[in-house]
């Protein structure tokens, strides 16, 4: 049974987002919907945030504040060009308003923050980097985009980009979970050890590092273990935290509880 490294991140949200996001059981096509009605503004503001982290040695690399104004213009018009399957059927005047909002909501301590020199940046200027390099392990049949993927001499390094909140220090959980199972993927296609990767909480133009841990490894495969056994038909209980109000899934979630509560006699 394949496994996405997205689907472990669900897992850790709500097992159930795993079980009703499996392709063939039926709910693809509501949940599509459902994000398009309930998070269009959100959605795009993130695919904007997202090419901001594309971009940012344009930025960074640039003194000009018109040259840095067009630079910045260019990348958030070529959003529903590069979005063009995930935006479909958005209406236009929607993404003139939320990019035109963008713009204007946008402040001089987060541009200066962007434009700041850190290692990530320095990194990314010597070695480049690959965008959103897609891999694959046969050994633990487990597949995965990582948006950022920098090869520095013998060193390979994943970084992700993240569009909501930084916590205090650190990374999430949920983010060390998700690099580590990148880390193990790198390791199987090139051969060599990761020890760190980096996570760009672009909202906040927070860019932090962090150490691959033997811990974040085994959760990852952990985890693995019990998405393989949603996505072959087994029914989890919910998630301690799930975000249910906003859940694209809720009103099947709802149904499945009860029909199984009565085949049960509970």
């Amino acid at each position: 049974m394949k496994v996405r490294v997205s689907e472990l991140t669900q897992y850790l949200v709500c097992p159930r987002l795993v079980y009703f996001g499996t392709q063939g059981r039926g709910y693809e096509s509501y949940a599509h919907t459902h994000a398009h009605t309930m998070r269009e503004k959100g959605m795009i503001e993130g695919f904007i945030l997202k090419e901001f982290a594309f971009n940012l040695h344009k930025i960074t690399d640039c003194e000009d504040i018109a040259a840095i104004t067009a630079i910045i213009g260019d990348i958030v018009e070529s959003v529903p060009r590069i979005y063009r399957e995930e935006l479909e059927g958005l209406e236009l005047d929607l993404m003139e308003a939320v990019k035109r909002d963008f713009i204007q909501g946008m402040n001089d301590e987060w541009l200066k923050k962007l434009r700041t020199e850190n290692e990530l940046t320095e990194l990314e200027r010597v070695h480049g980097y690959e965008r959103e390099r897609m891999m694959y392990s046969e050994k633990l049949n487990l597949s995965g985009s990582v948006d950022k993927l920098i090869i520095a001499d013998e060193e390979v390094i994943p970084c992700m980009i993240k569009t909501g909140k930084s916590p205090g220090y650190g990374v999430w959980r949920s983010d060390r979970v998700q690099l580590a199972a990148y880390a193990m993927l790198i390791e199987d296609e090139f051969g060599s050890t990761v020890k760190r990767g980096f996570v760009q909480y672009i909202r906040e133009a927070e860019f932090r590092m962090t150490q691959i841990r033997r811990s974040d490894r085994a959760e990852a495969l952990r985890i693995l273990k019990h998405v393989r056994r949603i996505k072959q038909g087994a029914f989890p209980d919910k998630g301690r935290n799930a975000p249910c109000e906003n859940c694209a899934y809720s009103k099947y979630c709802d149904t499945r509880k009860t029909l199984l509560s009565k085949l049960l006699g509970k």
